[in-house]
């Protein structure tokens, strides 16, 4: 019976260790997430504001459009 007692305490730790892993694992891929996002969040404002310069409207008349308040 101790046997079986230790078996299980060792199975533990090393679903414990596992779990550790897999979080530090899933930290990880969060903050590559979050740095991916705002990559693309600036690729999104260089493309606005270029698109913009290459406009004809001004700046307000480009907000309210984008606010859905536009006449255009």
């Amino acid at each position: 019976m101790a046997r079986r007692q230790l078996d299980i305490k060792v199975r533990l730790e090393r679903q414990e260790k596992k779990i550790l892993k897999l979080s530090a694992e899933l930290e990880e891929a969060k903050d590559t997430y979050e740095k991916l996002l705002e990559e693309q969040k600036e690729e999104d404002k260089k493309k606005l504001f270029e698109a913009y310069k290459k406009s004809k409207r001004s700046l307000d008349e480009v907000i309210d459009f984008m606010k859905g308040k536009a006449d255009i």
